[in-house]
C-alpha cells in the first residue's frame, strides 16, 4: 500500500509530526488511537490526503507492525507500545 509506505519510509517525519500533536518522548508510551489519529492528520495535514477512520485504523496496524520490526516501538500490550528512539530523549528543564 502506497499510502503506509509513505509512512514508514519517512518514519522521522512522521513521528516528528506525532511529536508536535501528542507528548511523545523516548521510552514514552504510545497508544493505537493516537497512532491512529496522527495518521489521519499527517496525511491530511502534511500530504493533502484525506484518509477514512477505517482506512486510518488498518495504516496503524501496519505502521505498528513496521515499527516493532525496526525496534522503534516496543510492544507492551494489543493497543500500546513503548517508543524506543533516543533522538527523542527529553531534555531536562533548568
Amino acid at each position: 500500500m502506497k499510502k503506509i509506505d509513505l509512512l514508514t519510509s519517512n518514519h522521522y517525519e512522521f513521528l516528528k509530526f506525532l511529536k508536535s500533536q501528542f507528548p511523545l518522548y523516548h521510552k514514552s508510551n504510545i497508544f493505537f488511537r493516537d497512532l491512529q489519529y496522527g495518521i489521519m492528520e499527517f496525511m491530511e495535514k502534511d500530504k493533502k490526503e484525506k484518509v477514512k477512520y477505517s482506512e486510518a485504523e488498518k495504516m496503524a496496524h501496519a505502521v505498528a507492525e513496521y515499527f516493532e520490526s525496526k525496534e522503534i516501538f516496543k510492544k507492551l500490550d494489543h493497543q500500546t507500545w513503548a517508543l524506543n528512539y533516543p533522538k527523542f530523549t527529553k531534555q531536562p528543564s533548568t
